[in-house]
This record gives C-alpha cells, sequence and structure tokens, in this order.
C-alpha cells in the first residue's frame, strides 16, 4: 500500500508506483489529502488513488493529522491487509501512517529516508517526523551516502541506497537548461513565519528595485501565514502555485533560486541552477557540499550576488541519476520474499 498526502510525496512516489505498475506487482494507493488543493496539478504523474480520505480542515494542525489519520486509514489497513505499506519523506501524513501500521503490526517501507538536521525544531514538525519513521520502519531506502550514514549512525539496519525519486521525475520532462533574467522564489516553512518571513519580503522587494533587469517571480504558497505579507511586494512578480510542470520549466530557465523548500533544493541539482537556501540548517547538506547550494538563514541581500554573479554551476548531481524508482522495486521484490 502506497500512501501520500501532500505535493512533494505525490511527486516522489510516482516513479515507484510506475514501477509497481509495468512489473505487475500488486499494491493499492492512498491520499490522505493534506495538500488537495495542489494535488490536482500532479495528477498526471500518478493514477487516480484506490482510496481517498479527508483529513484536512481549516487551520489543520499536526496533531489534527495524526487523529485523523488514525480515525481514516486503520481501516483500510484491516481491510487491505496489505504486506507493506509505502510512505515517503517527512510530512505529518507519512508519520502519522507510519506510527499506526507499526501500531497495526503492518511493516513499513521508506522512501527518503535519513535525512537529519538532528534539531527538532528545525524543521519544525518534519525532523520529528523523519526521526520517528527510522525508529519503526522495517525497508530504509536512503538517496544519498549522507542519508545511509545518518541511519548507521542511529543503529539502523536493511539500508538501500537508490538516489532521490525526484530526479526521476525530472529526467522525464527532458527541458533543456539556459540561464535568463529570472529569479525563482519559494519561501513557506513554518519556521519562517512571523518578522523572518517579513523581513525576507522586505529584502526581495529591495532587491528588485536594485536589479531592474531581472524579473522576481514568486509562485506563492497558499498558506495564509505567507500570504499575510503579499503587500510588502510591489516589484516582485507574485502568482499563484504553478503546477508542477510549469514549475520544472521556469526552473530549467531562471538565473538561480531562493527558497526554503526541500524538494526546490534537489530540483535545482538536476537542473544545474544555484540556490540561496532560506535557513538555519539543512537536512540537504549534499548540495552545499558540492557548490550548489548556500545556506542563508534570512540574510537575502548580503548573499544575492553569491548566486548572482556566477550563475552556471556544471557539477555532478549529488542527488542521484534518476533510477530510484527501479532501485527500490528491486529491493522491494527481494525483501517481500521474505514476507507473509
Amino acid at each position: 500500500m502506497v500512501c501520500f498526502g501532500t505535493r512533494p510525496e505525490a511527486i516522489k512516489v510516482a516513479s515507484t508506483i510506475e514501477e509497481l505498475s509495468q512489473r505487475n506487482l500488486p499494491f493499492k494507493t492512498v491520499f490522505t489529502g493534506q495538500h488537495r488543493e495542489l494535488f490536482h496539478d500532479v495528477e498526471h504523474l500518478i493514477p487516480k488513488p484506490d482510496y481517498e480520505v479527508e483529513i484536512m480542515k481549516e487551520n489543520q494542525t499536526p496533531t489534527d493529522v495524526l487523529q485523523r489519520v488514525s480515525r481514516d486509514v486503520v481501516p483500510l489497513l484491516t481491510l487491505e491487509q496489505p504486506d507493506l505499506v509505502i510512505v515517503q519523506g517527512d510530512t505529518s501524513t507519512a508519520a502519522a501512517i507510519a506510527l499506526v501500521s507499526f501500531y497495526e503490526e503492518v511493516k513499513v517501507g521508506h522512501i527518503e529516508a535519513g535525512l537529519r538536521t538532528w534539531n527538532l525544531t528545525a524543521p519544525f514538525p518534519e525532523e520529528l517526523n523523519r526521526q520517528l519513521i527510522s525508529r519503526v520502519a522495517t525497508i530504509h531506502w536512503a538517496p544519498t551516502a549522507g542519508a545511509v550514514n545518518n541511519l548507521k549512525k542511529e543503529g539502523v539496519e536493511n539500508i538501500i541506497l537508490t538516489g532521490n525519486p525526484v530526479i526521476d521525475v525530472c529526467q522525464k520532462f527532458n527541458l533543456p537548461v539556459h540561464y535568463g533574467e529570472k529569479i525563482l522564489i519559494t519561501l513557506h516553512r513554518r519556521e519562517n513565519h512571523g518578522e523572518k518571513m517579513a523581513s525576507m519580503f522586505g529584502q526581495l522587494e529591495r532587491l528588485a528595485e536594485e536589479h531592474p533587469n531581472l524579473e522576481f517571480i514568486f509562485p506563492m504558497h497558499p498558506n495564509p501565514e505567507v500570504r499575510r505579507h503579499r503587500g510588502l511586494l510591489k516589484k516582485v512578480n507574485v502568482m499563484n502555485p504553478l503546477n508542477h510542470k510549469e514549475l520544472l520549466k521556469l526552473l530549467s530557465e531562471v538565473r538561480f533560486v531562493i527558497t526554503d523548500s526541500g524538494g526546490i533544493q534537489e530540483e535545482c541539482a538536476a537542473f544545474k541552477k544555484k540556490v540561496l537556501v532560506c535557513r538555519d540548517v539543512s537536512e540537504r547538506p549534499e548540495g552545499v557540499e558540492v557548490g550548489l547550494a548556500k545556506i542563508i538563514g534570512t540574510s537575502i541581500d548580503t548573499n544575492f550576488e553569491w548566486a548572482n554573479s556566477d550563475p552556471e554551476w556544471e557539477g555532478v548531481n549529488p542527488y542521484g541519476d534518476g533510477k530510484a524508482g527501479k532501485r527500490i522495486i528491486d529491493s522491494l521484490r527481494e525483501k517481500l520474499q521474505g514476507y507473509g
């Protein structure tokens, strides 16, 4: 049973679902609707879910997600009796489903396992979610050698190095890469809400005024804690969220990226774009190590020229070669022989 609730999860389970289908392995999919308003634009990557549950409500909290997953997903586990539940990443959906699967004595496989900051408040609650899933999972599909080492340090066994499945999806589009006069911005993380977000918006507005030759493009997340600062931006091109294909096309064209997102850091590597990471710590250090990314906290203005003056990056993608889904299912077939 493959479970997902957000747009990034849907993107990152797509190649696994495709491999399951191509090899005629029996599976069911469950969509929890954690990002229902953003999911529709990636529906072309995956088939219609076998089960859809409605866990979301206005002003949802991680506690609400856990409560509603327990209520709505456990009956599906009882009905389907899966050999394995597959979750991806660090969302509240993934952590809640992994936890209730463990309670129901169903084995768990974790895609994108082993990312760590070892700081439970950054990112919150994602860091705890990752660590919790690692405690209950049976199979750990780690995207990088660093993630493998993190898991080994924690005494975790049954780790498979796969690469990151987001690279599988990026390669499908086969988009040409060039460096234009556009800058892509995505900001939404919980730890940046409030004064930090207001400060970054102010810096972006000043930079847009200082660099009239550049177009600052900001597909703004629907979270009201982000949109409440919308009025600070006059010269920045603010738009509604792009669908995934449109976002990747824009990413292939921009000069560089400013973000606090996780997945887009990996997509930047696929399109060889430098990225200013607006966080104090990142669970994706590989991009920093190869000179692709720079961790800047909220200091966009003082780090802007690091990317703008020399945007082209020619390193080797540290996040994989586009064959993660294949490696996941190769290992899964071997493991499932021992289940039942």
